[in-house]
């Protein structure tokens, strides 16, 4: 069940939101200031915020930089609400991370539109960072897979190879049935060798192949998120 923080210092506006947000099927979670909310940030990790704009102690444009600034918040979608027409208000909340904005007083329909197309945008985020985490995990273990599978094989064949070098030296001395097995039993640790090498190409091959997959990923994941204009 999604989560949505609402962020109000009129206990009339914060029992009203949660009335909203739980008629759509979602958790509410409130709190009366900033602080409070940068708090429920930290322990309970929200989907969604919608933020008064006109907050003591801390605004709601400041509270909305904080949440967008932080490593583990910086996707969450933030709503600012404002009874507040001024188009510099509304770029200083722009350029503070905000996603979308609400205008005292809102429609119930609307409020609930814009938080239902957000939260989408976020289940899609969380989505490709799952995925984005599933593939790096991938990567990871072809790569210990191939360093211990190329050891594991040439170890020993390197070792299978010394003797029978060793062995081929002296091999004058030996009866002619047993020398003359010498040579093609070289060949046939040359050719494992060899076929442990192709092993290790297609391996690395598929590795590129999930770094392409990974990259393509997070170019998605970029191209998805909205983009915010500097401070």
């Amino acid at each position: 069940m999604p989560t949505v923080l609402l962020v109000d210092d009129e206990p009339a506006n914060l029992e009203l939101g949660a009335e909203l947000v739980a008629t759509e099927g979602y958790k509410a979670l409130t709190a009366p200031d900033g602080e409070q909310a940068l708090r429920i940030v930290q322990e309970h990790r929200p989907d969604l915020a919608v933020l008064d704009i006109m907050m003591p102690k801390m605004n709601g444009i400041e509270l909305c930089r904080r949440i967008k600034t932080s490593p583990i918040s910086y996707a969450m979608p933030v709503v600012i609400v404002t009874a507040l027409t001024s188009q510099e208000d509304k770029l200083k909340a722009i350029r503070a991370g905000a996603d979308d904005f609400l205008t005292k007083p809102f429609d119930h329909v609307e409020f609930s539109a814009r938080l239902r197309a957000l939260l989408r945008l976020k289940a899609i985020h969380d989505r490709l960072e799952s995925s984005l985490a599933t593939l790096r995990e991938m990567q990871q273990a072809r790569e210990q897979l191939l360093v211990r599978a190329v050891r594991d094989v040439n170890g020993p064949l390197n070792a299978i190879s010394d003797c029978l070098q060793s062995v081929a030296a002296q091999q004058h001395l030996l009866p002619p049935d047993i020398s003359q097995k010498i040579e093609p039993a070289l060949f046939c640790v040359d050719m494992v060798s060899s076929m442990a090498g192709d092993f290790a190409n297609i391996m690395r091959l598929e590795q590129d192949k999930l770094q392409i997959a990974y990259e393509s990923l997070k170019a998605e994941q970029a191209e998805a998120a909205k983009e915010q204009p500097p401070t």
